[in-house]
């Protein structure tokens, strides 16, 4: 069927903030770049489509936070550590696994990020849906404003420097710098899913912390169920299962990551339909524990992720592609900006399989790969960097998109201070500033 399309009239558009740096996405990424940014001077404003930060960690429980230490040794610092710490003091992480992978209280991560972004200066929007954006018409690489939709209408942006740190790459799609689907080869997206968490579980029958390194952490037992629910065409299909301390501190209580849809995440009919699908999914996979898993039989439903989690969607085309090559051979870079451990990890959509790869020593990431080819003014971190999927496979986990989230807000910062572009920055340099701030560069 042919597509229809109708002309929307031209309207005046009022613009109701500037900043210096404009940081769009308050997940992992977005709120440590916002931070970083304001401390190292620049007037940040942070825009957040929820009513609170941390994207895919609170929006979509997903957790552990991975991966802050590699073979018991710390590999991400700065920023990152500072607010896992601030959760710790407040009884909502556990900061000590050899693996350096944190489980946390979601609503401690919610106040934990709030108080660290408002006491650093940094202006928030929350409810603000990135929609657009404005390009100088005489330079294609440069925006001048982002545009947002939210209780008040649409409104306009101004700012000097901009982060796409949405995980989707919400405000790169809709400029003019070059980005593809991450699934431009083969076709396939990793799948989306939808975490839950239960109470009233007998949790001492359960490995609750992923502790060591080279570990898949599957359970075999639970595993076993849910493939006999496929074979039976009473369940289309599941991923790990993974039940253990991630989103969930507490006895009793787990976290559970069993769910897998295949889709496009940064299509709209599809994330629609993965939502409602993965909701029924959830509500058979706690009967089937329920009934048949000696320590859950007195399990509850607590609640299910607001969202679906999302494992992969858009890529920049940036100045550096980190391949997998870069990951399983790790090479230096002068400047390199942050450090990655996590195997290289990939969920197949078609059914319940994982490819995993673990990693014989951390790698280096550089600054040019949040650089989109052509840009003067806008940066990313986190989800839509430059990657293969391979590559995106192992980069993808919170605490590597903390670091480059620290390392895109101090760029921004230095370059708004500077007057220069995103790719004058001298990588060497911001490497240094951000070793000065505690980072592992």
């Amino acid at each position: 069927m042919k597509k229809k399309f109708i002309l929307e009239p031209a309207r005046e558009i009022p613009v109701t903030r500037e900043a210096d740096v404009v940081v769009c996405g308050g997940g992992p990424s977005g709120f440590i770049a916002a931070i970083a940014a304001a401390r190292n001077g620049a007037k940040t404003l942070l825009l957040e489509h929820y009513g609170f930060l941390g994207g895919m960690a609170t929006a979509g429980l997903v957790g552990p936070i991975s991966k802050f230490n590699f073979r018991g040794e710390r590999i991400i610092s700065g920023i990152p550590e500072e607010f896992v710490g601030e959760m710790a003091g407040r009884g909502g992480a556990i900061i000590d696994l050899q693996s350096g992978n944190v489980p946390y209280d979601p609503e401690t991560y919610k106040y934990t990020a709030l108080n660290m972004v408002e006491a650093a200066g940094v202006d928030i929007l929350l409810h603000a849906h990135v929609v657009g954006c404005v390009t100088d018409p005489c330079q294609a690489g440069t925006l001048t404003h982002v545009l947002i939709e939210n209780k008040s209408g649409r409104q306009a942006i101004a700012a000097k420097y901009f982060i796409d740190c949405t995980g989707t790459g919400d405000l790169v799609s809709r400029s003019q710098l070059p980005w593809k689907m991450r699934n431009k080869y083969d076709g396939e997206l990793q799948p989306m899913s939808l975490y839950f968490r239960l109470g009233g579980v007998d949790t001492t029958a359960f490995d609750l912390l992923m502790a060591q390194d080279g570990v898949k952490y599957t359970n075999v037992a639970l595993k076993r169920l849910l493939m006999e629910e496929v074979d039976a065409g009473r369940l289309t299909n599941f991923g790990g299962p993974w039940a253990v301390h991630g989103s969930t501190l507490r006895d009793g209580q787990l976290s559970v990551n069993a769910t897998r849809f295949r889709g496009n995440a940064a299509d709209g009919d599809d994330v629609s339909t993965a939502e409602r699908s993965l909701r029924e999914d959830v509500m058979r996979i706690v009967k089937i524990f329920t009934e048949k898993v000696p320590a859950m039989r007195d399990a509850y439903l607590i609640d299910t992720a607001t969202q679906v989690g999302i494992r992969e969607t858009r890529g920049i085309i940036g100045l550096y592609t980190m391949t997998l090559e870069d990951i399983l051979q790790s090479k230096g870079f002068d400047d390199t900006v942050a450090y990655g451990g996590h195997p290289v990890d990939i969920h197949r959509a078609a059914n319940s399989k994982q490819d995993v790869s673990f990693l014989q020593e951390p790698y280096a990431i550089p600054y040019r790969s949040l650089v989109p080819k052509g840009a003067t003014n806008l940066l990313v971190a986190g989800g839509c960097l430059s990657a293969t999927r391979e590559a995106f496979a192992s980069i993808r986990v919170q605490a590597q998109c903390m670091a480059l989230g620290q390392a895109a807000g101090t760029a921004a910062a230095l370059c708004a201070r500077a007057g220069i572009g995103v790719a004058e920055l001298n990588g060497k340099s911001l490497r240094e500033e951000l070793k000065g701030q505690g980072a592992i560069v």
